[in-house]
């Protein structure tokens, strides 16, 4: 009885096995895939005419676009599927192959590895198997073979440049979206993406090449917020605060009041009024009074994506610890660096930062032990833990 269920289910897996092989569609019949690869790219560029003539919002063009993308990531997967598994004689030489090999090589080598008297491994010795790779990720293998074929499919670079952004692939991102540049006719969106890929690559400095990719941006599109929101960043990192300030106002006062960003624009604004001197206006009341991410900053970029989240906190963390190495006589300023710090996963700079504020307030003082008290919150050691109250 066992030997007949064995030869059955040997039969069942050589035809299982063989006839996708010997089966195929006539070289004549195009993929529907492929028609539908073609329809995708041809609703992106649609959707780029609307945005740029206003006939659809920028946040919705942004949703379609996502969603003609993946579509598009999916199509491409299939296509490549359909081209390689035509029919011709190699297929047929590989059916017959199998069908033979398969029931014999069962049988043959049965005995020595799989039979019944062996006991059960133990689970320890047990390989543990591979996770299986997620669709995204196939459907971007298959787009970077097509693009390995076809290097020159402007399209295609731009439906990867953003995954790659997403994915935390700055180097990646870069070259997709200089290629799609290259390859395409520009848009505010494309020179935004290559501008936030080099800030990325950049660990949040606005580098020269990202200052003119945002440029770029608002050349073609003067109400793009992104673009603004970086080059007022880029005035704050380069201590130009008299002009940060007016940038930060305008984005501030044109933002919608739902925005992601007004948080942390609303603080820059208020940290470039104090580095002026000047009392802040009454459109960043609702800001702290020292500079740096506050903990209302950091809830409101949490609904930004992971990479400009971080991006934005580490470009306003930088400019935070600048200033308190000028003026380190800012408590409020060193629990703040301390906290952002934490936030972004780098808890030896959050202590770092708190035993250089306790080189300024000492232990035995009220605000060095609200600082010790502040890090044994924050679950920081700075070496001076027995002094806290």
């Amino acid at each position: 009885m066992f030997w007949l269920v064995a030869a059955l289910m040997t039969l069942v897996a050589t035809i299982a096995t063989v006839r996708p092989l010997l089966r195929g569609k006539p070289a004549s019949v195009e993929p529907r895939s492929r028609h539908d690869a073609e329809v995708y790219r041809a609703q992106l560029a649609e959707l780029e005419a609307d945005r740029a003539r206003g006939a659809i919002g920028e946040p919705d063009a942004a949703t379609a676009r996502a969603e003609i993308a993946r579509r598009l990531l999916k199509a491409e997967s299939a296509s490549q599927a359909a081209t390689s598994s035509g029919q011709g004689r190699a297929a047929i030489v590989a059916g017959l192959f199998v069908a033979l090999l398969l029931p014999a090589a069962t049988f043959l080598f049965y005995d020595r590895a799989g039979s019944p008297e062996l006991g059960d491994l133990p689970l320890a010795s047990r390989e543990s198997e591979p996770a299986p790779t997620g669709e995204i990720g196939n459907m971007l293998a298959a787009v970077e073979r097509r693009l390995a074929e076809k290097p020159d499919d402007g399209t295609g670079w731009s439906v990867v440049a953003p995954v790659y952004l997403r994915m935390g692939e700055p180097d990646k991102a870069v070259a997709a979206y200089r290629n799609a540049l290259r390859l395409t006719p520009p848009t505010a969106d494309m020179r935004v993406g290559l501008g936030e890929a080099l800030v990325q690559q950049a660990h949040g400095q606005i580098t020269d090449e990202a200052r003119e990719a945002f440029r770029s941006a608002l050349a073609l599109d003067a109400n793009s917020y992104a673009a603004r929101f970086y080059l007022a960043l880029d005035l704050s990192q380069a201590g130009r605060y008299a002009e940060a300030r007016d940038a930060w106002s305008a984005l501030v006062a044109s933002s919608p009041a739902d925005a992601p960003w007004l948080g942390l624009a609303r603080s820059a604004l208020a940290d470039a009024q104090a580095q002026l001197g000047a009392p802040v206006p009454a459109i960043a009341s609702a800001a702290p009074e020292a500079p740096g991410p506050s903990a209302a900053d950091m809830a409101a970029a949490e609904t930004l994506s992971a990479d400009d989240r971080r991006a934005m906190i580490e470009g306003m963390v930088s400019q935070l610890a600048g200033k308190l190495q000028a003026a380190p006589e800012d408590a409020e300023g060193w629990r703040r660096l301390m906290r952002s710090y934490v936030v972004l996963g780098r808890r030896d700079e959050a202590a770092a930062a708190g035993r250089q504020a306790l080189g300024t307030f000492s232990p035995e003082t009220a605000e060095g032990k609200n600082i010790l008290a502040f890090a044994q919150s924050l679950g920081l050691s700075l070496g001076g833990d027995a002094a806290t109250p």
